[in-house]
């Protein structure tokens, strides 16, 4: 057993942003902080203002027009905006698609992408073919030149993420950029700021995150100290999603929820994921499904067909939901029911036409191939698509 860790080095949980972040620039020594955000944040706390104040007044821009699923056109965008103020520091505020364009835009700096071709350079695209640069961050061992604070205001992971995932809208797919610095430096995790996302977006990125534990978990190459971590986040996720349901003021469980995608994100990039991460990229890209609802609408379908082979480990999976007498399906699905949210594709704008072209796609895709329970035809993954119809 070989385990790396991330660059990732501070986790702040239950502060304000107000107070953490500018403690945190200045430990980083920054000087020109650059402010990347959601559209609908920005609005509601009129741009910000608290928060440059409490930087004193070193901020030395806003991005808040990244779109979902962070379009390659929005990437290039924020990228030029960042560049002409010749900041130091990125600070992501928001969701997964603002900090996976602050990934993006940090990879671009680093290294010198001027033009959108030579983005494509580093891309792995959604097939599994790689750009003629994919993969050079092996070979570097410097730092980047610009690293990221993260204050998330979803529960979906990306911020332990090295890769970042970029649409490709000509073509509806996803394009992945990743290296061994990309995560941001520093996350903030405040309760307070996170009571603005709607509760939908809150809940169904939990189940996001709920996903990656559970086919962690599944994962061949698991191990105790990650099934640890993913059992512990199952069964906090399962205690304080409903509590937040109930109360969405309640900053405790706010703030449990973050505890809980901490230690269900511990293995991201380290295990590979199975077919809910991999049917959903294609749900995402291609049918303009949020990130959140894929997992909702796929996990359970995925458990269901895996578990002929996969007995024991899903009975620990039920058990950790605080639910040992039923399949670990069922005990998904009906978290998923009581939080009020999706659990069939239907529900979620997917057509019954389209469901072949996904099985097409999804079968190219290497997250699908890594399933724990082997796939290699289109019509599998149609089998699975049924049972989430």
């Amino acid at each position: 057993m070989e385990f790396n860790y991330s660059a990732l080095e501070t986790v702040v949980v239950g502060e304000s942003v107000q107070n953490a972040l500018p403690r945190l620039v200045e430990k980083l020594g920054a000087k020109r902080p650059f402010l990347v955000a959601s559209s609908s944040l920005s609005r509601a706390t009129n741009e910000f203002s608290e928060l440059q104040s409490a930087l004193d007044g070193n901020c030395v821009g806003l991005f808040d027009q990244i779109g979902s699923h962070t379009p390659r056109e929005d990437v290039l965008k924020v990228l030029a905006a960042v560049r002409n103020t010749d900041a130091d520091l990125l600070i992501s505020l928001g969701g997964g698609s603002i900090i996976d364009a602050s990934k993006a835009v940090q990879l671009a700096i680093d290294q010198e992408v001027e033009t959108e071709s030579q983005l494509l350079e580093y891309a792995q695209h959604s097939d599994g073919t790689r750009g003629a640069k994919w993969g050079n961050f092996s070979l570097f061992s410097e730092a980047s030149k610009i690293r990221q604070i993260a204050v998330p205001t979803t529960l979906s992971g990306a911020e332990y993420s090295n890769n970042a995932g970029v649409l490709n809208t000509k073509s509806s797919t996803k394009e992945g950029y990743r290296g061994l610095d990309l995560c941001p430096q520093c996350i903030i995790y405040d309760p307070e700021l996170s009571t603005y996302t709607p509760e939908w977006l809150w809940l169904s990125t939990a189940i996001r995150s709920l996903d990656h534990a559970v086919e962690g978990y599944c994962s061949k190459d698991s191990t105790p100290y990650l099934d640890a971590h993913f059992l512990q986040a199952m069964t906090l996720f399962a205690d304080s999603l409903p509590v937040v349901k109930m109360n969405p003021q309640n900053r405790e469980a706010r703030s449990q929820n973050f505890q809980a995608v901490w230690l269900a994100c511990c293995g991201l990039g380290t295990v590979p994921h199975g077919a809910s991460h991999g049917i959903g990229y294609i749900l995402g890209s291609y049918c303009g499904v949020p990130h959140g609802y894929t997992s909702c609408v796929m996990l359970p379908a995925v458990l269901e067909w895996n578990s002929s082979e996969f007995s024991g480990r899903q009975k620990n999976i039920a058990a950790a939901l605080e639910s040992a007498k039923s399949p670990a399906s069922i005990a998904i699905r009906e978290l998923i029911s009581s939080l009020e949210l999706p659990t069939a594709l239907r529900d979620v704008g997917v057509k019954k036409e389209q469901l072949d072209e996904i099985a097409e796609r999804a079968i190219k895709h290497p997250v699908v191939r890594r399933n724990p329970k082997e796939l290699s035809k289109a019509s599998q993954v149609r089998e699975i698509l049924e049972l989430a119809w």
